[in-house]
C-alpha cells in the first residue's frame, strides 16, 4: 500500500512539474498591465498579420511531409522486414546511424544539395529533406518484425502484387504503429525552426516557430498567446491518439 501511495505521489509531482510551464504560459497569455485581459490575443490576432501565413505554413508543411512520409515509410519498412536482398542488415544499420545523427550534422549537406538543385527559398527546401527522414522507417520496421508473417505468406499465394500484400496483410496489423509514427512525424515537423531560418529568406514562406523566435521584432505581447495556439495542434493529436502512441512504440524483436 505504501508503495502505491509513494508511486502516486511521485507521479503527481512529475506531472505537476511538467504542467507548471504550460500553466504559466497560458496564465501569462491572459495577463497584461497587472490584470487579466484578452489584450494579448487582440494584439496577436488583429495586429500581427504575419502570424497567419506562418501558422498555415507550419500546418501545411507538417501535413504534406506526414502524408508523403507515410507513403514512403511503409514500403521501406516492409522491404526491410520481409524482402531478402544482399546488404539489407548493413543498410538498416546505416538508417539507424542517420537517425542518431544530430540535425547540425545533416543540415549543411542538405543546404548544399538544395542549393545545387536551385530549391533554396522554396517550399520544397523544407519538404524534401524531411520526407526522407529515417525515423519512421526504423520504428515501423521494428514493429513489423513482431507482426504475423503468416498473413503475408498467405497473401503471396493469392497475388504477386506487393501493393495488395501491404494493403491487405501488412497495414491492418500495423495501424497502431502508423498512428504513433504519424504523431511523432507531425510534431517534429510542426516544431521545425532551424530549416526555415537557414533554407528560406522570404518571410511569407517561414513557419510559426520562426515567428515566435522573432516575436521581439513584431509585438512582444503576442508571444504568449502565440505559444498557446502553437501547442494546440500537438495536444489535440496526442489526446486523440495517446492510446495508439503507447501501443505503437512497443517494438518487435530487434534482430
Amino acid at each position: 500500500m505504501k508503495k502505491k501511495v509513494l508511486s502516486a505521489v511521485a507521479l503527481s509531482l512529475a506531472a505537476g512539474l511538467f504542467l507548471t510551464p504550460l500553466a504559466a504560459v497560458m496564465g501569462a497569455s491572459f495577463w497584461a498591465g497587472g490584470k487579466a485581459t484578452l489584450q494579448n490575443y487582440d494584439d496577436l490576432l488583429f495586429d500581427c498579420f504575419n502570424f497567419y501565413p506562418m501558422f498555415w505554413n507550419s500546418l501545411s508543411y507538417a501535413a504534406v511531409i506526414l502524408a508523403v512520409q507515410l507513403v514512403v515509410v511503409v514500403p521501406c519498412a516492409f522491404g526491410f522486414s520481409h524482402a531478402k536482398f544482399r546488404g539489407k542488415s548493413l543498410l538498416f544499420v546505416f538508417y539507424i546511424v542517420l537517425m542518431m545523427m544530430p540535425l547540425q550534422v545533416t543540415i549543411l549537406p542538405n543546404y548544399i544539395g538544395l542549393r545545387e538543385m536551385g530549391l533554396l527559398d522554396t517550399r520544397w527546401a523544407i519538404i524534401i529533406p524531411a520526407v526522407f527522414s529515417p525515423f519512421g522507417v526504423v520504428v515501423m520496421r521494428q514493429y513489423m518484425r513482431g507482426s504475423d508473417g503468416l498473413a503475408v505468406e498467405a497473401m503471396r499465394l493469392e497475388t504477386n502484387s506487393i501493393i495488395l500484400i501491404m494493403i491487405h496483410a501488412v497495414i491492418p496489423q500495423i495501424k497502431i504503429c502508423i498512428f504513433a509514427v504519424a504523431l511523432f512525424v507531425f510534431a517534429d515537423n510542426w516544431n521545425m525552426m532551424e530549416q526555415p531560418l537557414l533554407f528560406l529568406e522570404s518571410e511569407h514562406l517561414k513557419t510559426l516557430p520562426v515567428f515566435m523566435a522573432t516575436a521581439g521584432d513584431n509585438i512582444s505581447s503576442a508571444l504568449f498567446p502565440a505559444a498557446v495556439i502553437y501547442m494546440i495542434p500537438a495536444l489535440l493529436l496526442y489526446g486523440f491518439f495517446s492510446g495508439s502512441l503507447e501501443k505503437g512504440l512497443t517494438f518487435g524483436d530487434l534482430k
